[in-house]
């Protein structure tokens, strides 16, 4: 016999031990039932996988599994479309999920399985509750769950599943922002990286129900914390599994367009389009257009964006969903094609952030606001593009368009310091280190009033740039003129790196 089967026989085992009046039932049917059903689920056969799961309830009302999966189909209903219906149900068949559990932990409170199922719906509720905006609900439901989960592994050593909570659990109590984590830490607990991946691990290969579910947080994590390979490596094996999944597929899509990979992520996008339509599937539809909108715009395709953003905007559930960052670049590619009257529209949608955790939404909402209220320049467009080819590796074509915006941008000391900045780092890029330096030394001549963060982050390349030429005293100069400034974009990381550099050049003359 299999390790496997022998941990699928116990776990059959623990979990039909607490069938109590359901009598006799084929546990092994269940079981199959239940792992076709989260394949169907993951395969994006919503209504396939509910009708699998609700045959799972009719042959084993008294046990947990079926209540457990129903209620993990609108999870992911309400997670896809935003649709209140199924946020409201899945709330509904969360409480029949807690009163099972409860009914075989009331006849046997050494039963892991029963722990594992409430421990799981107590940490899909409390991710519900956070996804609603109710943080301190969703602490007290996560820290039920991870209690139960942690009884359900004292119990079964061997069942591998319940490790996917306490992972899960573990790593995002880590990643808490800094305004909550006293929270986490009143309640006794402290994140773990390490040990959450460790678990979703364990989980993601050997686990039997949570298998899925742990590979793709797994995935995700690892790419979060830019262990590259590993990710992209679990994130194959989902996609492989389950074709159909464009969920999967548009992950990884933003995933290779965040490591400006951009052939990669529009072929990806394209595919996953493709499977929607060909499916008829209208979960997550949006998202597979604002991610082949944003691939477009990055390629400097506006036409194409512009498109698909306004798909994207038609196929929201809500227009709150929508955030300020596709808010400018849907506008942006609407303002470049000529409509600036549509672009001006979308500008103004945009809202204000207050949330310290949202630097970046923040800052596309003051782009929004300045967009709003000024018409986009001829060198600010070429700005836009030299910036665009300056991600996607191409410094020799982003370096023409910087310079042709310096020739456009005449004595507008915004324009000129953004163009200059581009022409600096398109050059840095290329190994021009001279030149580079010498239009450092240009633009920190400047006084740009509406980019102050132009002549801090110059100063930084200025600074790199005179340390790899062995001019360690202008070097010194530029890292100590950083501290100048104040009241700009990312002041604290561009303040980091100048004093670090400072101190290695202490020893050098």
């Amino acid at each position: 016999m299999t390790r496997l089967t022998a941990l699928l026989l116990l776990t059959l085992a623990c979990i039909g031990s607490g069938a109590g009046a359901s009598g006799t039932v084929d546990w092994t049917a269940v079981h199959s039932l239940t792992v076709r059903g989260i394949d169907q689920l993951y395969n994006m056969d919503i209504d396939g996988a509910l009708a699998t799961f609700e045959r799972v309830t009719a042959m084993a009302p008294d046990d947990p599994r079926g209540h457990f999966f129903r209620s993990m189909v609108y999870f992911w209903r309400y997670n896809l479309q935003r649709d209140e219906a199924s946020h409201e149900r899945f709330f509904a068949l969360a409480d029949t999920v807690i009163d099972v559990c409860e009914q075989v932990l009331d006849n046997d409170e050494t039963n892991a399985s029963a722990h594992f199922f409430l421990g799981g719906i107590y940490g899909y509720r409390g991710m519900a509750y956070q996804t609603a905006g109710s943080l301190l609900k969703a602490v007290y439901d996560g820290r039920k769950g991870y209690k139960n989960m942690e009884e359900a592994s004292r119990l079964d050593p061997g069942l591998h599943d319940a490790q996917m909570g306490l992972g899960l659990f573990r790593y995002l109590v880590a990643k808490t922002p800094r305004s909550f984590s006293w929270v986490f830490r009143i309640l006794g607990f402290n994140g773990d990286i390490e040990g959450g991946l460790a678990s979703l691990r364990l989980a993601a290969e050997q686990g039997i129900y949570a298998r899925t579910e742990a590979t793709f947080f797994l995935s995700q994590f690892l790419f979060n914390e830019h262990r590259y390979d590993e990710a992209f490596h679990f994130m194959e094996e989902l996609t492989r599994k389950y074709p159909d999944n464009t969920l999967f597929l548009l992950t990884e899509a933003n995933w290779f367009r965040r490591l400006q990979r951009f052939d990669e992520a529009l072929q990806v996008s394209r595919r996953a389009v493709e499977i929607n339509k060909r499916v008829n599937l209208k979960y997550g539809e949006e998202f597979a257009y604002s991610t082949l909108a944003a691939v477009q715009y990055a390629m400097n395709d506006f036409q194409g964006a512009r498109d698909n953003f306004a798909a994207y905007m038609n196929s929201v559930a809500s227009r709150d969903l929508v955030t300020n960052w596709i808010l400018y670049r849907y506008g942006v590619a609407k303002e470049i094609l000529g409509d600036r009257a549509g672009a001006v529209e979308l500008y103004r949608m945009a809202r204000p952030v207050d949330d310290k955790e949202k630097a970046f939404e923040a800052t596309w909402f003051k782009n929004c606001r300045d967009r709003a209220e000024r018409s986009m320049a001829p060198a600010e467009q070429g700005i836009i593009r030299g910036n665009n080819e300056l991600a996607l590796k191409h410094y020799e074509a982003a370096q023409q368009l910087f310079e042709e915006a310096v020739q456009k941008a005449g004595s507008d000391p915004d324009q000129l310091a953004e163009a200059l900045y581009g022409v600096q780092q398109s050059q840095d890029a290329r190994g021009l280190n001279r030149e580079s330096a010498a239009t450092g030394n240009r633009i920190v001549q400047l006084s740009p009033v509406r980019e102050n963060w132009i002549i801090p982050h110059a100063l930084l390349k200025l600074g790199l740039t005179e340390k790899k030429l062995g001019a360690y005293e202008e070097a010194r100069r530029a890292f100590e003129a950083v501290d100048n400034y104040d009241d700009y974009e990312h002041q604290s990381s561009v303040e980091t790196q100048a004093e670090n550099e400072l101190d290695s050049l202490k020893n050098m003359k």
